[in-house]
């Protein structure tokens, strides 16, 4: 596969992942976005309802 390139170690082991966001862009896009989710999922969240609320109070 093109624009795609593995970083190996002394070992010979793959430790790092280059890609080429000219040819893959919207597949980095989003497996990053699918690493916030998983990294977000604990956290507290309140209903939309009450966010736009919030933001309407505070001017904005």
């Amino acid at each position: 596969m093109t624009g795609i390139q593995f970083i190996t170690n002394q070992k010979g082991q793959k430790t790092d992942l280059i890609i080429s966001l000219e040819e893959h862009g919207q597949i980095a896009q989003d497996l990053l976005d699918s690493l916030l989710v998983e990294e977000r999922k604990n956290e507290d969240s309140i209903p939309f309802e009450d966010f736009v609320t919030q933001l309407r109070i505070e001017g904005k």
